[in-house]
Parts: C-alpha cells; structure tokens; sequence
C-alpha cells in the first residue's frame, strides 16, 4: 500500500505539469491512451468524442493529449498516474518508459527541490 502525503502528492503534481509536454510528444497515436482515460473516468464521454474527432481533423495527437493533461491537472491524484504509466500504455508508447522512470526515481530531496519549485 502506498501513502501518499499532502506534499508528495503536491511534488506529483508539480513533476507531472513539468513533464506535461514531454508525455503529450510519447502519445503518438489515440488508441488507447483515450480509451483508458474513458475506461476509468477520466474524461467524460463526451470529452473522449471531442478528443477522437479532434485527431480526426488533423490536429496532432500530440496537441489533443496536451490539451487533456491540462484539463486532469484539476483533478490530479495518484491513480492517474497510474492509469498514464499504465502496462498497456508503456507498451504501446515507449517513450513513455523514460518519463515513467522519472517518477520511480524521484529521491525526498529531489521531490522536496520540485516542491519549492527549483526543479523542472
């Protein structure tokens, strides 16, 4: 069982917003990055059509993926990240793997620098 405190929940956040856009870059196609936001509730389903059809019109994934993890930013916990860093998900977005271990490897100094805003 992990506990998670009010800090390290906060120092979560704050790595997630700065590793943002790198994970946007890793999600290089819809399925099922979309589908596994839906599956969990994450995204409405509504937001899932508006997501799909967005990739359908030619905006890069990349932007669409954006746009969904700055709406998630309001509603951040723990079990995002797990859903993100997800087996399937590190399957089938490698580049996830990197971005994934930055979270595993976090020392309490490291999360406390983050914290106070001196890392990103």
């Amino acid at each position: 069982v992990i506990t998670v405190n009010r800090a390290m929940e906060k120092a979560l956040l704050q790595h997630f917003i700065c590793r943002k856009l790198e994970i946007s870059y890793a999600i290089q196609k819809p399925f099922p990055f979309f589908e596994g936001l839906r599956d969990k509730s994450f995204i409405t389903e509504k937001m899932y059509k508006e997501s799909l059809e967005a990739c359908t019109n030619l905006v890069p994934v990349s932007r669409v993926v954006y746009n969904t993890l700055t709406q998630l930013e309001k509603t951040f916990n723990l079990s995002l990240l797990l859903t993100l860093f997800s087996q399937i998900n590190l399957r089938e977005y490698p580049n996830l793997t990197e971005i994934f271990g930055s979270f595993r490897s976090g020392n309490v100094i490291a999360i406390l620098l983050e914290l106070e805003g001196l890392l990103c």
